[in-house]
């Protein structure tokens, strides 16, 4: 890439530092060029940039039109936001628009270097392939413990990783006492911790380095080892490093707890899928149904919401078709009852196709696997019988 384009959009005294820490960057020759808010849409029509930056002079709502106007005619071009307040709720405003990165006032040398070394890895990628790769990030989320879900996060990006769609992540969000790290027998020197604190000089090879490998190929990043740790990181900070790793990896894998914690909501406002689990009884249906109600509240669309019903043959259950009544919601998948199986693989560290390849419940993980990475959105993914 010889020069990356940039249109930076707004006033012009409030555009002349984003203006000098673009000329710092030396790691692309910029072309910049900068535009009043009403003169953008003839300017992007006119340059197609690689990146546009749009600066807050304060009218929030002036600003949201004009953005939602041009992603709805430009929607293969990234933009950032850069303002003066960093409000949670407005971040995640723009963030669920499509922005790209958030920079707070007085922007620093770094953010700027990582958000044009973001952009310009993209359109690297984009070129190479002919076409943008797919970035799949799919949460495991329920407001119940005991329902599976650390199982079927790790054999879930088990079998990702075995359909060769590019780099995996399994994550770990449970950001105290959360055990994936224990489940694949893994163990690393970093943490969630260590990436973002060390977040200004991070890039894809460095994080890459930086991350415990599964031997089956995929990355591991584990929970903090204290969990005290978990409660000093700000959403910002877990934002940033959610964009970051999407832009670096393929799939990413997260296992969310049963929390809306800081790190879940950042994570299912950036999620393609959320995979809502629950099992065949009565506290766990109560459980989905309120956190079906408290997703749609936070602005979640229903159809990146897909149900799990995990333990689905376990003698005495509720039936399916209940279940799919109580919740007012299809059941996108079904996982058998095979404790068993399960129970093994986690005591001795393995995934369950490692230790039992043709069982049902491997062979349903895999099926969910290919399901998922599948064109979204999905009406239904496929429903185990």
């Amino acid at each position: 890439m010889k020069e990356l384009s940039i249109v930076l959009v707004g006033e012009d005294r409030h555009l002349g530092q984003l203006l000098a820490e673009i000329r710092k960057v030396k790691i692309v020759q910029t072309h910049v060029e900068l535009v009043a808010l009403d003169h953008a849409k003839e300017s992007l029509t006119r340059i197609r940039p690689h990146l546009v930056i749009y600066g807050d002079n304060g009218d929030t709502d002036l600003l949201e039109r004009a953005v939602h106007s041009h992603t709805q005619s430009f929607n293969e071009i990234p933009w950032a936001i850069a303002s003066d307040g960093a409000e949670v709720e407005r971040v995640l405003k723009f963030f669920r628009m499509g922005a790209v990165d958030f920079l707070r006032n007085p922007i620093e040398t770094q953010e700027m270097k990582r958000l044009i070394g973001r952009v310009k890895e993209l359109h690297e990628r984009k070129n190479s392939n002919g076409k943008e790769e797919k970035r799949n990030l799919i949460g495991v989320f329920s407001t119940k413990g005991g329902v599976g879900l650390t199982t079927i996060a790790t054999n879930l990006a088990v079998e990702v990783a075995k359909q060769k769609t590019g780099k995996v992540l399994l994550l770990d969000l449970v950001l105290q006492h959360g055990n994936v790290a224990d489940f694949l027998d893994v163990s690393s020197q970093y943490t969630l911790i260590q990436v973002i604190e060390n977040f200004e000089r991070l890039d894809s090879n460095l994080l890459e380095h930086s991350l415990a490998k599964h031997e089956l190929g995929f990355y591991v990043l584990p929970c903090p080892k204290e969990p005290e740790e978990g409660d000093f990181l700000t959403t910002k900070e877990i934002t940033d490093i959610l964009h970051f790793m999407k832009g670096t990896f393929n799939s990413i894998i997260a296992d969310l707890g049963h929390e809306f914690s800081k790190a879940t909501l950042s994570y299912l406002d950036l999620a393609d899928l959320i995979l809502l689990v629950c099992t065949p009884d009565v506290p766990s249906l109560y459980n989905a149904k309120s956190a079906l109600t408290t997703l749609k509240r936070l602005g979640c669309h229903a159809d990146k919401i897909k149900i799990i019903l995990n333990r689905f043959q376990v003698k005495g259950g509720i039936e399916s078709s209940l279940i799919q009544k109580t919740l007012a919601n299809e059941i996108s998948f079904k996982l058998p009852d095979d404790p068993v199986n399960a129970l093994n693989a986690i005591n001795v560290g393995k995934p369950v196709s490692v230790m039992t390849k043709n069982s049902e419940l491997a062979k349903s993980i895999r099926d969910l696997a290919s399901a998922l990475l599948k064109p979204f959105p999905l009406e239904v993914l496929h429903v185990a019988q």
